[in-house]
């Protein structure tokens, strides 16, 4: 029941909100969804302890977002915390990988997720303190916060799972992925925002589906394996078909300089993508993740 705390706390908070402004700003709530919920249960997945000081961090990022009156060195004074928290775990955990005697791949992944967590962070704060970071629109900062939390943070904490989970060429080809992907697509939307041929960003979103759809695929295939918990198989199945819908509209957004759809736009893509993959996807996947760690640490007891 404990954990059905913070996601009851988030729907709270958009009951609080405006409906005029979630409708124009739907990305922050997917944001605060991210830091209230996926991250506790990614930072437990990832090793690491979520002490009860941690909700108040995460409640200052919500203020942060709710006085939209406030100026917005207020705003971002809320939300430093947190931000000083994602990379003050991110540094000591590149600190403490140095010292292992032979870095693995899950260990590359393992940071990854710490970096990404703690770029979507900053890039938070960079919207609530209306910093642009390369010129970019104020709602496109807003939403690279929000990729960087999902597509960067959940998904390479899934990756990290599966790689000590079931370690073989498909999930090292997940974990790879992972550490290529982000990086890649963010340089083709940098690209593309300076001027260059779109190529580079379409190409690059597009493979970075085709490895997302190689990690579904890893997940669907677990779904008949008595070794993984019947509620984690459960939580796979439900969470990797909201995958599925959303990378089908990432492929068709990734193509619209081709094949111009009216309706995939940016304001559409950040409601039906956007929270596909953050409670479909992220919140139901890692359920699972928890399910099958909380088993395996029973059987070691």
């Amino acid at each position: 029941m404990k954990h059905l705390l913070p996601p009851l706390a988030w729907l709270l908070w958009l009951l609080v909100a405006q409906p005029s402004f979630l409708q124009g700003n739907w990305e922050i709530a997917l944001v605060l969804f991210a830091a209230w919920v996926l991250a506790p249960e990614a930072l437990f997945l990832l090793r690491l302890p979520v002490r009860r000081w941690y909700w108040p961090i995460a409640f200052g990022l919500a203020q942060a977002y709710y006085l939209t009156e406030a100026p917005a060195s207020w705003r971002a004074l809320l939300a430093l915390p947190y931000v000083v928290f994602a990379l003050w775990v991110t540094v000591r955990e590149l600190a403490q990988l140095f010292t292992l005697p032979n870095i693995q791949l899950p260990d590359l992944v393992r940071l990854a997720a710490l970096f990404y967590w703690s770029t979507g962070a900053v890039f938070a704060l960079s919207f609530l303190a209306e910093y642009q970071p390369l010129g970019f629109d104020p709602m496109i900062v807003s939403l690279t916060a929000a990729h960087f939390h999902i597509a960067g943070f959940v998904l390479a904490t899934v990756a990290y799972r599966m790689l000590l989970s079931d370690p073989g060429r498909i999930t090292t080809l997940c974990g790879w992925g992972v550490l290529a992907g982000m990086p890649s697509v963010a340089t083709g939307i940098v690209l593309t925002h300076w001027g260059f041929d779109p190529v580079f960003e379409w190409v690059s979103a597009l493979i970075f589906v085709l490895f997302t759809a190689v990690l579904v695929g890893w997940h669907l295939n677990k779904l008949r394996d008595s070794n993984y918990p019947p509620a984690a198989r459960l939580y796979w199945f439900c969470g990797t078909i909201c995958l599925l819908a959303g990378i089908a509209l990432a492929s068709l957004y990734a193509l619209r300089f081709v094949y111009p759809i009216s309706w995939v736009h940016i304001p559409n893509m950040k409601i039906w993508h956007g929270t596909l993959n953050t409670i479909g996807f992220g919140w139901l996947v890692l359920r699972g993740w928890r399910q099958v760690k909380e088993v395996t640490s029973a059987r070691n007891e």
